[in-house]
């Protein structure tokens, strides 16, 4: 299974603040909001629009930064989420002039109940308005694709009908009008290059060994999956959340930590979108138990962090056949320490993405 087959639904965007959305209106509409998944010529809806359409209002440079700025900081109440996306922008915001309005292929002329019964041309000609085209690119972490994210990542266009009340601009409807669009490639590292891994393998690759070094796993490993105790499971668990959305307010990790030792630990794949909390085929021997296993940040974890941070080198990389090596050379108050980390490789056609898994660990 690919990549792209696990592009789900759109971003469903909301503006606030000056920006008040309508009663009952949610951010991608309802039924009226039956636009394409693909582009809008694909589409079967047939619209009929009035002749003449209504005249919009053109708004000011300064109403359009205003209302760039609050879709913008919606956008980031979403992209802003620990270890979620690589690459989260909006692009552009423009008005949709009205010869263009046809070729939406959306369902301008209906009446709906977050528009007080009215429609969307009702409401562009009183109190009077206009319609936006906003374009965003967003692009996921592997971590996020492991789990199913909730909407796409590429390019992704959105309609918004903007009106102009006397409390200044808002935001009264949306949809989502095409989605599936690929981002522009990133420029690729010049390690990863070296190493030829692909950009999924390489950032697992990197999360996964820092994970390893922040919550102190200095020892020998034959079987992670059998000889972790609880407490590095749990010091792993911590660190690793970085990466996979962080920690619940009781204290878990947001993702649940089967899929996350799966991912790590195993050349298996698994059914991603398992809650597999309480133990599973990949879990490791020390938290197949009853009694959950919670994350705890290792004691050392601070001291470790800082000398990380302040040695870019500290963790080198290198490729043999089909694994790769990570030699971490650390110098801490109680003495260097000198690991090397040995990964086995998941090429993405076997699973949602391609990935990294520890095989072995040996204190050098």
């Amino acid at each position: 299974m690919t990549r792209s087959t696990f592009r789900l639904a759109a971003l469903a965007l909301c503006a606030g603040l000056l920006f008040t959305l309508c009663t009952g209106c949610a951010p991608a509409a309802p039924a009226s909001s039956g636009a394409p998944a693909g582009s809008a010529a694909e589409s079967t809806l047939t619209v009929t629009l009035p002749d003449p359409l209504p005249e919009p209002i053109q708004p000011t440079e300064e109403d359009l930064t205003a209302i760039t700025d609050v879709l913008e900081t919606r956008f980031r109440a979403d992209w802003d989420r620990p270890g979620r996306y690589l690459t989260a922008r909006l692009d552009s915001v423009q008005v949709i002039p009205p010869e263009e309005w046809a070729g939406l292929q959306i369902p301008l002329t209906d009446n709906t109940p977050w528009l007080d019964g009215r429609s969307c041309l009702d409401c562009i000609t009183d109190p009077g308005g206009c319609l936006l085209m906003v374009r965003t690119t967003t692009e996921y972490t592997p971590e996020a694709i492991l789990c199913g994210p909730q909407y796409s990542d590429g390019t992704a266009d959105y309609v918004y009908l903007a009106l102009k009340e006397e409390a200044g601009w808002t935001i009264a409807d949306g949809w989502r009008y095409y989605m599936g669009g690929e981002p522009v490639t990133p420029s690729t590292d010049p390690m990863q290059q070296e190493l030829e891994l692909t950009m999924q393998q390489w950032l697992m690759l990197q999360h996964q060994t820092r994970a390893l070094a922040l919550s102190g796993i200095f020892r020998d490993l034959e079987d992670p999956l059998t000889e972790l105790t609880p407490a590095e499971c749990a010091w792993y668990l911590y660190a690793r959340a970085e990466s996979w959305f962080g920690l619940t307010d009781e204290g878990r990790t947001e993702t649940p930590s089967g899929i996350i030792f799966q991912a790590d630990f195993a050349r298996e794949n698994a059914s991603w979108a398992g809650d597999w909390r309480g133990g599973g085929p990949c879990m490791p021997v020390a938290l197949q138990s009853p009694e959950e296993v919670l994350p705890a940040q290792n004691p050392d974890e601070a001291a470790i962090r800082a000398a990380l941070d302040a040695d870019p080198d500290a963790i080198v990389y290198e490729r043999t056949g089909d694994t790769v090596t990570a030699t971490l050379t650390l110098p801490l108050e109680s003495g260097t320490i000198a690991m090397e980390y040995t990964f086995g490789l998941v090429p993405d056609s076997t699973g949602p993405v391609s990935r990294t898994y520890l095989q072995t660990a040996r204190r050098l």
